[in-house]
């Protein structure tokens, strides 16, 4: 059983931005995609937990970014299941250059959800009884995104149908657009990113309005903090690192 799963990958230029350097949502897809990619590669992605009226949701994602992937560089990104962790799946990430220099480490926790009554599942014994790689992208845990405090910057957007996903809600990456579209530009386009989390709290759905709020942390101007919302209840909490 291949626990570890490599792939070549090179951005093309629909997937970066005018600097030439891959954009937040198209790293989050290829995330996504090399983790549903593996997942069924071991016989428990959505396909195999749709059997059971079973799927798998994105519940919390760290990315901490050292040099962002330039169009047409040819990069390595690896994925591996790392364990279970109460009700979560957890999975790591490293993306590196050809020298083997890590430019981008992640880390996500998934939860299995009934499709019917959306409410968590344990994870599968044959699935904790793995015996996982002892290797971690990221260390420590991830927990809960502290509450914004104060919005300095907001936008209100509509869901559109193309951001709709094979479970019938917004796709992760979305959020991630959405988020930076809501930055003025004196941030997003003017600092580096050095690192993203979000927490996923409830699901959106097709002609929903989503508003986000969004405003510097207490403890420092280069970190923000983010709140998406919709009818004044949080469906995601997010905080940026900027440099």
């Amino acid at each position: 059983m291949e626990l570890i799963l490599q792939k070549y990958i090179k951005p093309e230029s629909a997937q970066c931005n005018g600097n030439s350097l891959l954009t937040l949502s198209s790293l989050l897809d290829y995330l996504q995609t090399i983790a549903g990619e593996h997942a069924n590669r071991l016989h428990f992605g959505i396909t195999d937990l749709n059997r059971q009226n079973d799927t798998w949701v994105l519940s919390r994602l760290r990315v901490e970014i050292k040099r962002w992937p330039k169009k047409g560089e040819e990069i390595v990104l690896k994925t591996w299941p790392k364990g279970v962790d109460r009700l979560f799946g957890v999975r790591d990430f490293l993306l590196s250059d050809l020298s083997e220099n890590i430019l981008v480490r992640a880390a996500s926790y998934w939860l299995v959800i009934d499709r019917q009554s959306k409410r968590p599942k344990m994870i599968a014994n044959e699935f904790r009884d793995l015996n996982y790689p002892e290797l971690s992208a990221i260390d420590n845990k991830l927990g809960k995104i502290p509450a914004l405090q104060h919005t300095e910057y907001s936008s209100e957007i509509k869901v559109s149908e193309n951001e709709i996903d094979i479970n019938g809600h917004v796709n992760n990456v979305w959020y991630a657009d959405w988020i930076m579209k809501t930055l003025p530009v004196s941030i997003s386009k003017n600092k580096k990113l050095t690192s993203f989390e979000i927490n996923y709290l409830s699901e959106v759905f097709v002609n929903e309005i989503i508003k986000i709020e969004m405003g510097p942390s207490d403890n420092s101007k280069d970190t923000i903090l983010g709140l998406l919302k919709k009818d004044e209840k949080e469906v995601c909490r997010v905080i940026f690192s900027f440099e």
